[in-house]
């Protein structure tokens, strides 16, 4: 039987909610938290950068909470940048999946085309990068947020939600990731 591949998970709250330990032929390592930001997420990588080794693909989550705390864009961006750097540096091949800022009625107040801003400087980053990019319309209703069912509170998904999230995860890494 084959191995598994193995999925590195790192970012916010999200994910940190996700308590999936496989996903079809891949195994997850979640080393996710609840309120980080990619500042956070670049230093844990410093500081471990063991969590790479045996890793097939990495998922990098990062953006809302930076958005809630009013930090700057660019602070986002630039360490995002720097995470996909500190990865292709020890695993020059890797297949990176940024993952774009949800859009839902709760996000609202934080103004949208902020966080349309942001996924628009992650799609260019997966450009310049070859990276992977994660979006979240099969979550979305015709307004270009996410549908009441897949939220518990207009931000963290609902368990319909994370069956959605698990499946375009799959349909992304299935698609694009080879097995050796």
């Amino acid at each position: 039987r084959d191995r598994y591949m193995n999925l590195l998970m790192l970012g916010h709250s999200i994910l940190a909610f996700y308590k999936q330990e496989r996903l079809g032929g891949w195994e997850l390592t979640n080393v996710s938290k609840q309120g980080v930001i990619a500042k956070e997420g670049y230093q844990r990588l410093l500081s471990e950068p063991e969590l790479l080794n045996d890793k097939d693909a990495v998922l990098i989550m990062f953006g809302i909470n930076e958005l809630y705390y009013q930090m700057k864009v660019e602070s986002i961006i630039t360490y995002l940048k720097k995470i996909i750097e500190f990865i292709r540096e020890h695993k020059k091949e890797i297949p990176i999946i940024l993952c774009h800022v949800i859009q839902t009625a709760e996000t609202k107040r934080l103004k949208p085309d902020r966080i349309e801003f942001v996924n628009l400087e992650m799609d260019k980053l997966a450009k310049e990068y070859s990276t992977l990019i994660l979006d979240w319309r099969a979550l979305y209703r015709d307004q270009g947020e996410i549908q009441p069912e897949y939220t518990l509170d207009g931000i963290h998904l609902s368990k319909k939600g994370y069956d959605l999230f698990s499946q375009t995860l799959l349909d992304l890494l299935n698609n694009n990731i080879s097995k050796e």
